[in-house]
This record gives structure tokens, sequence and C-alpha cells, in this order.
């Protein structure tokens, strides 16, 4: 009897033990699959290992159509939007969710195929459509589009967060009405932004402009019936018509000045007007200041700038899904596009270069400080938007378009990551946002957990986080480009802190604090499959949709780092202040701090991997800590080895 206990706990122990083998070997398989699959984008390069890359063989397309690829999918995904709003009571939700899913899909890979090019290679295309209109008998509009560095570094992170929020919408969604038509405003939304970014003149980046006000409003108004959230959409649909408003007052007088409304030659041109003036009254106004003035005012409203930030917190409103994409990095980023896009025009104003820093330095240490006294978890993400986007006023007041896009893209994808864990945990709290009532969430959300703290360790700017790195070099730049130097550098350093505090405010609140939840929840997920075979209580897709996007966001991010440490990239269009350079290799190595940053980040990223694969949840019972122990002995002998055959 003694004998067949024996053998049948070592029966046991064996499977248990090829099991664990099995998800390790899964596990690192798949690590290496996906180190396999983005070799191209030099990836390979920023660890280290310039051996391996040179051994790998190359694959090469040759394409001989005019027009680059993405034009032609992007075309398919309008088509694809279109039609379904005409066919939507034949389709229904799971005919638009798949139509719509597959070409906003093959979207992003031909956008993804071309990144390495436009990027690094700095090739740009125009793409006229056709003849549009004529302003006058000798001037006349074209509709085409611009895609050069800035714009398709706009719409690569647009499409990005769209694609697997569209993912996370249908598992979000899956017991609510009208479903179809969120996702096909969200489309309707990411249409609009596209358009914006890639108008090569102001008509059609006026429209771009107006559209994504309008298509905001429908977002942030799904929920039509709540009075709060009707109200909220109203108040954000009148301050973008403020912003339109300026921005239709700049037009006016660009075409006045210039007599043209191409945005390439506005940008070549603008500096031979800089002693142009208006004479009003008995006042005399410099048209670039003028100009500038409309600009910015606009800019300021459409990124909740300090003053008009008011309508940010409040649409909050807005579905978790709806907030990760047009709150996180798209419609509050549409203001630092415009000075990108027009950064010859902001870098001769005087105007924008007082006016620029303080204003965007003031929004981060208040936004901030906001943030850290704020219980409700969706509005501590707004007002963490509203502080990163100062520091993106900021970053643009020093020319140095490459960092702030560097900047755009940290924030924007793990942002709307946490936006997306943010809705995991108000659907598990039973749609409760003040995390005043909650408490202990880590045993029951322990994959949200893990997203959430990667995703917040690179916002707060944690050492050996990329956002300790671009704060860092936020740093450096200011003192060579900033007037007002030590003013500046007061507010961003207060911002930072701040970000440190309400980072760890949320975080610590919600997971690890004692349970201040209603006891029904925590029953209820007690009473359901608490160890769930994919690490939470959420649903599989929604955590799925999580996870790609924040590994999609490390290998872009660090891609864009090497890129522009590495290579001589430029993406301003009139930019000869170049003193960051001078400063950053003063105080640190390139090659050194991204190689510490890299393997601490894939770290994480192996972490995260190990633990999808791994039943760690077990370890909750007493009676499988020596199963646990054995395979955290079999992870760390896997994990030394990987290690070592990289490094």
């Amino acid at each position: 009897m003694v004998n067949l206990k024996i053998t049948v706990a070592g029966n046991i122990f064996l499977s248990k033990l090829i099991k664990a083998l099995l998800n390790y070997f899964l596990a690192l398989f798949f690590v290496f699959f996906l180190l396999y699959i983005l070799y191209d984008l030099q990836i390979f390069s920023i660890l280290g290992i310039d051996t391996y890359y040179n051994q790998l063989p190359k694959l090469t397309f040759n394409l001989s159509t005019k027009e680059p690829l993405f034009f032609y999918f992007g075309s398919f995904f309008f088509l694809t939007t279109f039609l379904s709003f005409f066919f939507l009571s034949y389709l229904g939700l799971y005919g638009v969710f798949v139509i719509n899913f597959t070409s906003i899909t093959l979207f992003w890979l031909s956008c993804l195929f071309f990144f390495k090019k436009i990027f690094t290679e700095q090739v740009f295309y125009k793409i006229v459509i056709s003849k549009w209109m004529y302003l006058n008998p000798n001037y006349r509009v074209d509709f085409s589009f611009l895609i050069d560095t800035v714009s398709f570094s706009f719409m690569f992170l647009t499409i990005s967060i769209a694609m697997f929020v569209y993912l996370y919408s249908f598992s979000y969604f899956r017991y609510e009405p009208l479903v179809e038509r969120f996702l096909l405003f969200l489309n309707s939304f990411v249409i609009s932004m596209i358009f914006l970014v890639t108008s090569s003149n102001f008509i059609m980046l006026f429209l771009g402009w107006e559209l994504i006000g309008l298509t905001s409003f429908f977002l942030i108004n799904f929920w039509v019936t709540r009075v709060a959230t009707l109200k909220a959409g109203f108040k954000a649909f009148v301050f973008n018509k403020f912003s339109d408003v300026f921005l239709f007052f700049a037009i006016i007088l660009i075409y006045n000045l210039i007599y043209d409304l191409d945005i390439m030659t506005f940008n070549t041109n603008i500096h031979l007007y800089s002693n142009f003036f208006l004479n009003f009254f008995f006042f005399k106004v410099n048209f670039i200041e003028l100009i500038t003035f409309f600009l910015l005012l606009c800019a300021f409203i459409k990124s909740a700038q300090i003053g008009p930030h008011i309508w940010l917190p409040d649409s909050m409103e807005a579905p978790v899904p709806a907030s990760a994409l047009i709150h996180s990095a798209t419609l509050v980023s549409a203001g630092v596009f415009l000075i990108l896009r027009l950064s010859p025009l902001f870098e001769i104003s005087t105007f924008a270069y007082f006016v620029l820093p303080i204003v965007g330095s003031l929004t981060a240490a208040y936004g901030g400080f906001a943030a850290m006294f704020t219980s409700d978890i969706k509005r501590i993400l707004a007002y963490s938007t509203i502080s990163h986007c100062g520091f993106l006023m900021v970053m643009c007041s020093t020319f140095i378009n490459e960092y702030t896009i560097i900047y755009l893209y940290v924030h924007g994808f793990f942002k709307a990551s946490v936006f997306l864990c943010v809705g995991n945990v108000i659907r598990f709290s039973k749609n409760y946002q003040d995390f005043r009532y909650m408490g202990g969430f880590y045993k029951y959300l322990p994959f949200d957990c893990i997203l959430s703290f990667v995703c917040l360790f690179n916002l707060a700017g944690l050492p050996f986080g990329l956002g300790f790195y671009i704060k860092h070099i936020l740093f450096l730049s200011l003192k060579a480009n900033i007037y007002l130097y030590y003013i500046v550098l007061f507010n961003c350093i207060l911002g930072a802190i701040a970000g440190l505090f309400y980072s760890y405010r949320l975080f610590y609140n919600v997971f690890f604090d004692y349970k201040k939840a209603k006891k029904s929840i925590y029953l209820h997920a007690t009473s359901r499959k608490l160890f769930s075979g994919f690490y939470s209580n959420s649903s599989l897709m929604s955590n799925t949709s999580i996870f790609l996007l924040v590994l999609v966001s490390y290998f872009v991010c660090f891609y864009l780092l090497y890129s522009f440490f590495n290579f001589n990239i430029s993406a301003s269009d009139f930019n000869n202040n170049y003193y960051l350079t001078n400063y950053f290799n003063f105080f640190f190595s390139y090659s050194g701090v991204l190689f510490n940053i890299s393997f601490f980040n894939y770290l994480i990223l192996f972490l995260i991997l190990v633990l999808v694969f791994y039943s760690g949840r077990d370890i909750y019972n007493s009676y499988k800590f020596y199963e646990q122990l054995t395979n955290a002995f079999i992870f760390i002998f896997y994990f030394y080895f990987f290690v070592q055959v990289l490094f």
C-alpha cells in the first residue's frame, strides 16, 4: 500500500515536472520566435548580439507600385468602414468585427513593413488623388496626402493602439448592446486622425481637425442615456469648436501672407516673411507672431494645457476603450502634431519661444499634483495625460522633433495599456472607479497587476525605465534652448516627482491595499474559477490584446531609440539647433545606457511570458508549495541558460 502511494505520488510529480518543462520550452520558443520575426528592425543590434543578426537570412521584397503598399490597405480599411455603416443590419456584430479587424490588421502590417524605410532611410511620399478646388485662377488645392517621418509616426501610433483597442473592445463590450456601432465609431475616429496627420495642405488639415472633434464626441457620448456622459460630450465638443475657430483664423492669415496653403511650401518659405507686419488700427503686429498666437491657442485647447484642460477629466465618462484610444495618444496629441508639423514657424517665433515651455511646464506640474489628490482611477489617468502633454509641449519647445516622437510613443503606448488594464479592474469591481472601494485585487487579477506595474514603471520615470530615459533627455535639452531655464526645469521636476507619487498611489491602492470593495465582489470571484488557465479573472481576448500592445510598445520604442541615437535621422523640416547631442554625450554613452535599459526591460518581458504559461496562481494553496518550488528551480535554470546564450 505504501509502495502504491509512493508510485502514484511519483507519477504525479513526474507529470507535473513534464508539464512545467513543456511550459518553459513553449515560453522560450515564443521569445525566440518574436525576436526572429522582428530581427529586421535591428532589435538584435540593440541587444548587442550583432553576430546572430548577421547570420540570419534577410528577406527582401520588391514593390513596383508607385504608391506605398499601406496606401492601398488604408483605402481598403476606409472602404470596409464605409460599407459597414450601410450594411450594419446585415453584417451584425460578428460580421462588423471580423471584416474591420481584418482590414485594420492588414493596414497595420503594411505600415510595419514600411516602418524602417521611412524612419531610417528618410523616404517620404506625396500622393495626389485628384484636383480639388481653385482658390484663385492661379492656385489650385489638390486632394493629396503627405507621408513623412512626422506624419507616419503619428499614423503608426494611432493604428497600433486602435488595432489592439479594437480587439479589446469586442471582449469588453460582450454584454453591452450596440457594440457594432461603437466599433464603427472607433474606425471613424482612426480614419479622421489619419486624415489629419497625412494632410498635405491646410484645407485638408482643417477638415481632419473638425472630424476628430466630431468623432470623439460620438465616442465620449456613446452611453447617451446618461446625463453626465451627455454633459461631458458637449463640453469636449464645445472646447474643440473653440480650437477649430482659432485654427480657421490662422489659416486665413497664412493664405493672406503667402497665398499658398501647401504645408511643404509653407515650411520651406515661412522664414522669408519674418519681417511682414499687419496694420491693425493704430497697432503694428508681426504676421509670424499673430499666426503663432492663434495656432498655439488651437494646440493648447486640443492638447488640454492648463486653462482649457477641464474638458479632458470630464471626458472620462467615455467607455474605457474610447479613453484608451482618444485620450492617451491620439486626440490629445493633435496639438503636439500641429507644432511638429509646422516647426519652422514656431522655431522663428519669439512668442512661441517664451510661451510654449512656460505653459507646458506649468501643465506638467499641475497635472501631476491634480492626479496625486484624485481617487477616481480614470481621472487619475486623465490628469496624468494632462501632465505628460505638458512634458510633450516642453519637448516641442526644444525643436528637436526626434525626441519628441520618442516621448510621444513611450507615453501613448504605455498609457493606452494602462487604460485597458484599468478597464479590466473596473469591470471586475462592478463598475466602481474609486480606488477607495478597491484593494487586494492582485490575487484576482494578477496578470493585469503585472502589466500595470510594467506600464506605470515606464511612465513614472523610475530608473532604467523608458520614462526615466526620455525625461532625462528632456532635462538635458532644456539648458541650451530655454531662456527661462530654472522656472521651466523646476516645474518639470515637480511634475516628474508627482508622477512617481500618483503612479504608486494608483497601483498600491488598487492591487495591494487591504480589501475595501464590497464583500460580494470577493465572494463572487472566489466562487468562480479563481485559478483560471490564463492567469486572470478577465477574458482571455482582453488580456491578449493588452499583452500584445505592451510587447509592440517595447519593440517600437527600442527601435526608435536605437535609430535616433545611431543614425543621422531628422524628423524636422527646419532644424538648426542640435545642442542636445553634445550635452547628452557629455554625461552618458548611448550604447551603455541602451544596453542596460534593454536588458532590464527584456527581463520584465520574459518574466511576463513565463507567467502566462505558468500556473503560479496555485501557490495560494499550501499543498502546492513543493510543486511550485520545483517549478521555480526549473525556471531559474532555463532563465540562466537564456541569458548565457544571448549575452
